[in-house]
């Protein structure tokens, strides 16, 4: 009886184990981009309703919505950080009294920048008791994370900034009619760590002393320090492969925009976040677009939430 193998059959083993290789290769290549691409799939829907509710909750508790409009854009100073720049299209959109929806294109904008009710401060000084109104600026605007590339574009994602400071309502305090009392209660204001007020409607700030006093600040700057609006934003790694989770571009297959004119000069507008605004003060509509996406081996999945919320203003 023989041993062994002969050299016919070893070369046949040889080129039958070549064949199978890469068919398991691609077997294995196949199932992890279908599980990862499944990941991402529930990844986006999940960081979209989120992302959502997060936008839905700041607007409900908002005093004011500016529009392209106001002369409070010209007061925001933006920290972002320091991998991420600003988009050179970003805009504001232009509040419509009196339209409908959809919107004029042309109101359409991609940025969210409201004053949001905080708890009310509610103290009593020499007797009297205060509810007073306080405020902190949040805005919502796309920006590029320059750290990261796809198909040589940084991707785009969506940052919220909010004011380092809180705002105590100026026309409250004003109205107290008593010098001393009004005084009295700056002090203790003051005292509690409030430090600036706000006039919503004139446009006007002002700096809390602590002897009493309420000074006038000319060309105050708002500082707003901004971080991505949702930490799920940004690389991946899955134990299938790595995933970018972004915000929609122009230049995408996924029906982006929807509302608003396209613009595709420099960083483009509106990408895959759409703001528009319609109704007088005492019931306002908030249209808000996002349109989340995944990237994975240069291939692009999309996840689209579209939502309508009234709110009344101040």
């Amino acid at each position: 009886m023989r041993s062994g193998f002969t050299l016919i059959e070893l070369l046949i083993a040889l080129v039958i184990v070549s064949l199978v290789i890469p068919i398991i290769y691609e077997i294995s290549e196949s199932v992890i981009f279908s599980t990862t691409t499944l990941t991402a799939t529930n990844d986006i829907k999940l960081i979209n309703q989120r992302l959502i509710e997060d936008i839905k909750t700041d607007i409900v508790q908002s005093a004011l919505i500016f529009d392209n409009n106001s002369s409070y854009k010209d007061k925001i100073s933006l920290n972002t950080p320091p991998n991420f720049t600003t988009l050179s299209g970003n805009k504001l959109p232009i509040i419509d009294e009196t339209g409908n929806f959809p919107p004029n294109p042309d109101n359409v904008g991609n940025v969210l920048f409201i004053a949001k009710y905080l708890s009310p401060i509610e103290l009593a000084v020499n007797g009297t008791e205060y509810r007073i109104d306080i405020y902190r600026f949040i805005y919502y605007f796309l920006a590029k994370d320059t750290t990261y590339k796809i198909k040589e574009r940084n991707p785009i994602v969506l940052l919220k900034a909010q004011s380092r400071e809180s705002y105590i309502d100026y026309l409250t305090i004003n109205n107290v009619s008593d010098n001393n009392k009004k005084r009295a209660l700056v002090v203790a204001l003051y005292n509690s760590g409030i430090r600036y007020s706000v006039d919503l409607k004139n446009v006007k700030f002002y700096e809390l002393r602590s002897n009493g006093n309420l000074s006038l600040l000319n060309n105050y700057q708002i500082q707003m320090d901004a971080m991505p609006a949702l930490r799920d934003f940004g690389i991946c790694q899955l134990p299938t492969g790595s995933v970018y989770y972004a915000i929609g571009y122009n230049t995408e297959h996924l029906n982006i925009p929807k509302f608003a004119n396209a613009n595709n000069n420099g960083d483009g507008f509106p990408n895959g976040f759409e703001v528009a605004v319609i109704g007088p003060k005492s019931s306002r509509d908030v249209l808000i677009r996002t349109v989340v996406i995944s990237h994975i081996s240069g291939r692009a999945l999309g996840n689209e939430k579209l939502t309508i919320i009234s709110v009344p203003q101040f």
